[in-house]
């Protein structure tokens, strides 16, 4: 993306550092209906059947990373920023906060839980292999106490 990333668009592969072309995200993401478990005769997105993928929301994106519920906070931490997860920061001067500047400056949310310990695995905070519904943040934003103004909250 040239103008980085935008609200709702866009997905990210941390493991390759690149983008996941729009096209291939319903069958990297495993999001294609099929006939295996129909409802009323119409297709479904089966159960997943990737387990050593998770995917962090961020900045409107959706980050892609290799990371296993055993891997401490920190380790998942990393492995975002190794991947290219700071490309979500705005530019300076669009910003109300510094940006994501280190590893550290990444906060994990699951199921509305801060993930607070960076010593503590995933699975002590109950976050399942595969999961694919988890936010990460930038740590000032979150202690902010309020959403950034262009963020989906107002929407």
């Amino acid at each position: 993306m040239a103008e980085g990333v935008s609200l709702g668009k866009g997905a990210w592969d941390c493991d390759a550092n690149k983008e996941i072309p729009a096209d291939k995200e319903a069958e990297v993401f495993e999001e294609i209906a099929t006939m295996d478990l129909p409802f009323e005769g119409i297709p479904t997105v089966p159960p997943r059947k990737d387990r050593t993928h998770m995917v962090f929301f961020c900045g409107g994106c959706r980050y892609r990373v290799t990371a296993e519920p055993d891997w401490t906070v920190s380790r998942v931490k990393q492995a975002l920023w190794a991947g290219g997860i700071q490309r979500s920061n705005k530019p300076a001067e669009k910003r109300a906060t510094p940006g994501l500047q280190r590893w550290e400056d990444l906060a994990l949310i699951y199921a509305g839980e801060v993930l607070e310990d960076d010593d503590k695995r995933m699975a002590d905070y109950h976050v399942p292999p595969g999961c694919q519904c988890l936010i990460a943040i930038e740590r000032a934003k979150l202690e902010s106490g309020r959403p950034d103004p262009d963020s989906a909250y107002w929407n």
